[in-house]
């Protein structure tokens, strides 16, 4: 009873997992919204509570030696987590920021690593007798001799991390420079908390790449770097992320913090047509298809009430306009509305709204109030969130760029300009 299992830096460990299972709770508990983001979420989050867990059995000062004797089956358990952590961060931001979005045959290949570790790890350790793990880990000899593979495994773990880790970032920034920037003007906190998040955990997976690295050094070439202090650091900084982000994310499964906005998985794009080199071929000749049967008219009160709300609320200008909220103003289903747009506008719901955006940045390419004005301000006031859609969109449907657009009409004005003074001259 009188043995001292854990020290300071012990007990930070504990607090780390303690963090980690809390949010966990409060996101069970509390959080009802976006189900499949909160179970990615709380995936990295257990994924980060067994991390201190192997930082803990493997190197704790007193319990390390109890956990030998007592525990000897648990040592590289618990170092699943760090093999988990990345792939559950991006999962869980990638389902934040994308409408509709599930796990695809390839996000499976993310787990290809864990797998393949936890395969090596049944096969060079746990298969072993009880008494033989013992002494594997009470004879530091041992370990150093298989040090080419323990801890080039470690540097490629925190190689990996820090990979996903810049991945996360890339995902930020695209849905950063995606998003309506009223959106980000006005919800400060939803992205300071995001980048905060993300940077603060690669920072720390890359100086988690430094260590590994450090480690090598010492064992291979008998340098002297200090890693244990560098991942004392490490722990801390852990600790102290967690212990800022519990208020956040506390904050968001109770329903005080803004919700995130979406952006559509996939935009639409215009098929490639590949041709194959020096092979001619002839275009296949499809079979004449019966000639559909004539369907019903569309009720003219839902046409005249849809162009009224298009023309006096121009409810196309918002960014985050959907096919239900559109069915909700015209009090109909989406079902419904989607007939409607098929039937007598011959488009779908995206070409539909994309058409009187279009129109709208057509008045104000030649308005002369907006002539200070760049293409991003245009784009944002007339409902665009991406600058590719809004360009090929424009040039689908004008045969020109919005910036040869405006060109155009600028010359042609100026030509109009002229020919008004040369009348009144003569």
């Amino acid at each position: 009873m009188d043995t001292v299992l854990f020290n300071t830096h012990d007990v930070v460990l504990l607090l780390t997992v303690y963090q980690c299972l809390l949010l966990c709770a409060v996101l069970l508990v509390f959080s009802r919204r976006q189900r499949l983001s909160n179970l990615f979420l709380i995936g990295f989050l257990l994924s980060n509570a067994i991390v201190p867990l192997d930082t803990l059995i493997s190197f704790g000062t007193n319990f390390r030696g109890w956990a030998i004797d007592n525990l000897p089956n648990w040592f590289y358990v618990f170092e699943i987590g760090y093999w988990l952590q990345g792939p559950f961060m991006l999962w869980y931001l990638r389902s934040r920021f994308y409408k509709g979005y599930t796990l695809r045959g390839v996000d499976f290949f993310y787990l290809v690593p864990f797998l393949i570790v936890v395969f090596h790890q049944i096969l060079s350790y746990h298969s072993l007798p009880t008494d033989v793990k013992m002494e594997i880990q009470r004879d530091q000899g041992l370990l150093d001799q298989g040090g080419v593979t323990i801890y080039f495994i470690t540097f490629a773990r925190e190689v990996l991390r820090l990979y996903f880790g810049v991945i996360c970032m890339l995902e930020l920034r695209n849905y950063l420079q995606n998003i309506d920037r009223k959106i980000v003007h006005g919800a400060p906190q939803l992205i300071y908390w995001l980048r905060f998040g993300v940077l603060g955990f690669t920072a720390l997976w890359a100086w988690a790449c430094v260590i590994a690295f450090g480690l090598i050094l010492n064992v291979h070439f008998a340098a002297e770097l200090p890693v244990g202090p560098m991942g004392l650091m490490a722990n801390y900084g852990t600790c102290l992320l967690l212990s800022v982000l519990l208020v956040a994310l506390a904050r968001e499964a109770m329903g005080a913090s803004t919700v995130y906005p979406q952006l559509l998985t996939k935009e639409p794009i215009n098929p490639l047509i590949v041709h194959n080199a020096g092979v001619s071929k002839l275009p296949p000749v499809e079979p004449e298809k019966p000639t559909p049967a004539p369907q019903p008219p569309v009720n003219p009160e839902y046409v005249r009430r849809l162009d009224e709300i298009m023309t006096t609320k121009k409810i196309y200008l918002e960014s985050s306009l959907t096919l239900e909220a559109l069915s909700n103003e015209l009090s109909v289903s989406p079902r419904t509305l989607s007939t409607i747009l098929n039937r007598h506008y011959r488009c779908n719901f995206f070409e539909f709204i994309n058409r009187h955006r279009i129109e709208a940045a057509k008045a104000m390419l030649i308005d002369p109030k907006y002539q200070n004005a760049t293409m991003l301000d245009i784009m944002y006031e007339v409902g665009f969130n991406s600058k590719a859609t809004f360009n090929n969109f424009f040039k689908k449907m004008e045969g020109l760029t919005p910036r040869d657009f405006k060109k155009k009409a600028n010359a042609k004005s100026v030509e109009e300009r002229t020919a008004v003074l040369a009348e009144s001259a003569g």
